[in-house]
């Protein structure tokens, strides 16, 4: 008999499976329970519904995208250009999962924007850590005067705002054609680079 912790574990993971194969919508609670091995009851007592599950799913799923982006950005042997590189890289490539198992373009709005935050909340401390190491290095200066913190989530807002211009919807957001110089542009408004 799995313990509590990993009979918690276990739906999350069934869920995973059985939400990227037929996203949220198409999803119930009764697929998730026979994909799991567990019992209505199980289920209830660690989620009070199938949107909180999903949000589970979505954190544990988006705690990998955090490490590998946290690990790019804290990579001290990375200049700037092959830290925006490889983050892009990391982005397009998690853009396209996210559609493609998620199902992301059918959530309802609701699900997607409070995904959406969790995202970019993810960012904002690794990111918060190599604006100050490239600062402290003197690669990077800040045109503003705020707190490492701040500049990040000026900096993902921003940069959000130039990925999800309207022009690009979906997965096609980061493989627009100019989307790094567009990018650059917004971040010399805010940075000088060196």
């Amino acid at each position: 008999m799995a313990k509590r912790g990993e009979t918690r574990e276990i739906i999350i993971d069934a869920a995973t499976k059985v939400f990227f194969k037929y996203g949220f919508e198409r999803t119930s609670v009764k697929m998730i329970l026979e994909e799991a091995g567990v019992v209505t009851g199980s289920f209830y007592h660690f989620f009070p519904s199938k949107e909180a599950l999903f949000e589970a799913v979505i954190e544990k799923y988006l705690q990998g995208y955090s490490q590998r982006i946290g690990d790019i950005l804290c990579d001290e042997s990375l200049s700037l250009d092959q830290i925006v590189d490889k983050v892009l890289e990391e982005l397009n490539h998690t853009s396209k999962e996210y559609y493609l198992k998620l199902q992301g373009d059918k959530l309802h709005w609701t699900v997607e924007a409070s995904l959406h935050v969790i995202t970019i909340e993810t960012l904002v401390e690794p990111l918060a850590r190599a604006l100050g190491r490239l600062i402290k290095s003197g690669e990077i200066e800040s045109r503003l005067r705020v707190n490492d913190t701040t500049l990040a989530r000026i900096l993902i807002k921003g940069m959000e705002a130039v990925i999800h211009d309207g022009s690009n919807t979906g997965m096609e957001c980061f493989d627009h054609e100019g989307l790094r110089e567009r990018l650059m542009e917004f971040c010399e408004r805010i940075i000088v680079i060196r």
